[in-house]
């Protein structure tokens, strides 16, 4: 079976900076049956990891990229397509092949509008031969705004390489944050919060992904408010194993996420390398976590310090969460388990007998 990933605008396909859409795409293709015969496309990147078949190509906009994507698609005709996160672009390409199937992998909320908005959106979606959840709550966010739509769905949590993201011998003294450098990722809140708290000898290290310039700004902004602490550390667009082995020497990381995610990959991956997880419940977080994480109903500076204090001050506590909470995320989310999932789909769109 031959199978196209696209990877519409907005990812970045490498290990510097890639997004958790990025890191699903690369790590699904790498454990697949159908490896050797995927070829992943998307927007040009400097260094694109070099273990699986990416095409990179350039558009000045998503929809000059999404036209390049289609004649790439037609020049090595795939059996499969296979669109993150973009319905838009999903659309448009299975207009552009009606005799493929073409499967929409949607990682956060679908945002629309109301009445006529709503019923464009939907009508868009009708060409998709279905649609991929990587969680029943943003499914069932979906079938609130769409409950007559017909496309056939199905929910496929996010995985990982429970041997990548493994701890390190030794946990340090540090509360990490790994994730975009945005406000409504609740960073103010979390330094406020530790600000707050007699650390003594803790660090809190904040590990930012930052691609566009509002990210650019607000990096600025938090290495301003910052500067005179010499307990709290910023890096940048880490690789993958950068990031790795920062989760695996933390102690604690802190993920109090204001928004609603779709899943929550960061809060996983920081599970696996045992960390005491501080996120959020809300979104699809609770899913992604189980019940080896503490959750907040809503991340305050208040609520966010005592999260910190309960497991600084603990050390029993904090060591045994996250002793478990690895244990919780290789029984459910290993990698080598969730991917044959992802296989059987392929299979069935395509009525392939499974193995």
């Amino acid at each position: 079976m031959r199978v196209a990933v696209v990877l519409p605008r907005g990812m970045h396909f490498s290990p510097k900076g890639a997004t958790s859409i990025d890191l699903v795409a690369h790590d699904q293709t790498l454990a697949s049956r159908y490896k050797n015969q995927t070829w992943i496309i998307g927007a040009s990147v400097a260094n694109p990891w070099k273990d699986v078949d990416f095409r990179g190509l350039s558009g000045a906009s998503n929809s000059g990229l999404v036209k390049l994507i289609i004649s790439e698609l037609k020049r090595d005709m795939p059996d499969v397509i296979v669109v993150h996160q973009h319905p838009s672009s999903a659309s448009r390409i299975a207009r552009s092949f009606p005799n493929i199937p073409v499967v929409l992998y949607r990682h956060g909320l679908l945002k629309t509008g109301r009445g006529l908005s709503r019923w464009i959106k939907n009508r868009q979606l009708g060409p998709l031969k279905k649609i991929i959840f990587v969680s029943n709550f943003l499914r069932q966010k979906f079938l609130d705004k769409f409950p007559n739509n017909v496309v056939k769905h199905d929910v496929i949590p996010n995985s990982l390489d429970t041997d990548f993201w493994r701890p390190a011998d030794k946990k340090i003294r540090q509360v990490v944050y790994v994730g975009r450098a945005r406000a409504d990722k609740g960073i103010l809140e979390l330094i406020e919060a530790f600000l707050q708290i007699d650390v003594g000898d803790w660090r809190l290290k904040l590990i930012f992904a930052v691609q566009s310039e509002a990210e650019l700004d607000f990096t600025a902004h938090i290495r301003d408010l910052v500067k005179t602490s010499i307990h709290i550390d910023i890096d940048t667009n880490l690789t993958s194993s950068d990031v790795r082995l920062q989760l695996g020497h933390s102690a604690i990381a802190a993920l109090p996420s204001i928004v609603e995610e779709g899943f929550h990959r960061a809060a996983v991956e920081a599970m696996s390398c045992c960390c005491a997880v501080i996120a959020t419940n809300r979104g699809g977080t609770p899913e992604a976590v189980g019940s080896n994480a503490i959750l907040l109903d809503n991340p305050t500076v208040p609520s966010i310090r005592k999260a910190l204090e309960t497991l600084i001050n603990d050390a029993t506590l904090r060591i045994k969460t996250g002793i478990e909470a690895r244990e919780d995320i290789i029984s459910r989310l290993e990698l080598t388990q969730v991917v044959g999932q992802y296989d059987d789909m392929l299979a069935e769109l395509l009525s392939v007998p499974s193995k």
